[in-house]
């Protein structure tokens, strides 16, 4: 049972180190991770491209191994890919030739024969981001946005553990980002997955998160863990709180700082 003396810690790192090989040499991407994500938390990564955020997410789902330092999922150690995690990427990568309804339905039907559960599961999501009534057509009939429901659907159709999204919004439009952050902060409110969400937007994160976590420049390290203080559910109004900009200003500041300047 969790009780509230202690919330489950659905990730764990600890002093978590990746070097890449290269043929100039190694290339050290992350010095040091450290942090915990408790079941239920929405947690978003922050700092200068190139710092290793993308990094870090890939070692969570297993997808690179750490070259030193320990992850553990559940209480379990990363040691391969992470079947329970649900990904989303910039690019929504999905299949044109098949339809909306069978591009959600990808991930089960790779592992087995879908079901009428798995059905009814990928319907309710499309719901959810407001495409069941697009079901039947191809990538190609969608816009930007629309593809992106459609990816995000898809990364919630097995009822992963986690979800991981390395920011998935970052080809679209201000307008649809918007909206894209709204329908996500709407099923994450349903759904309540513990959440990674990697973004260059500070705005973006404070909205979405319950933590956000800040990265310095390669080779990097967590810098900052700070707490959102909104409550949920949250909606745009939030952005006006004298709160909102001060966090916001903190946020930038600590960022700017671990970029050098430009000559």
């Amino acid at each position: 049972m969790i009780t509230d003396e202690a919330p489950f810690q659905a990730i764990t790192a600890r002093g978590v180190r990746k070097v890449y090989s290269t043929p100039s040499g190694a290339v050290e991407a992350v010095a040091e991770a450290s942090f915990e994500i408790a079941r239920g938390d929405f947690v978003s990564i922050l700092g200068p491209s190139g710092c290793g955020k993308s990094t870090l997410m890939l070692m969570v789902a297993g997808l690179e191994p750490a070259t030193s330092g320990a992850l553990t999922l559940d209480g379990l150690p990363v040691a391969g890919p992470q079947i329970s995690a649900g990904m989303m990427f910039q690019d929504p990568t999905l299949m044109p030739w098949r339809s909306v309804l069978d591009n959600v339905l990808v991930p089960v039907s790779m592992r087995r024969p879908v079901e009428a559960d798995d059905l009814a599961r990928a319907e309710h999501l499309l719901r959810m981001v407001d495409l069941w009534q697009f079901r039947d057509k191809r990538p190609r009939e969608l816009s930007g946005g629309m593809r992106q429901r459609v990816a995000l659907a898809r990364a919630l159709v097995t009822d992963p553990r986690i979800l991981l999204m390395d920011e998935p919004f970052s080809a679209l439009d201000a307008i649809t980002r918007d909206e894209m952050g709204l329908a996500l902060a709407r099923i994450w409110d349903t759904t309540r997955k513990t959440a990674i969400f990697i973004t260059h937007s500070i705005r973006e994160a404070i909205f979405l998160s319950d933590r956000i976590l800040v990265m310095g420049r390669r080779p990097s390290t967590i810098i900052e863990d700070i707490r959102v203080p909104f409550p949920r559910p949250r909606t745009p109004a939030v952005e006006a709180e004298p709160e909102f900009n001060d966090l916001y200003l903190h946020l930038k500041a600590s960022i700017h700082r671990t970029t050098p300047a430009m000559h």
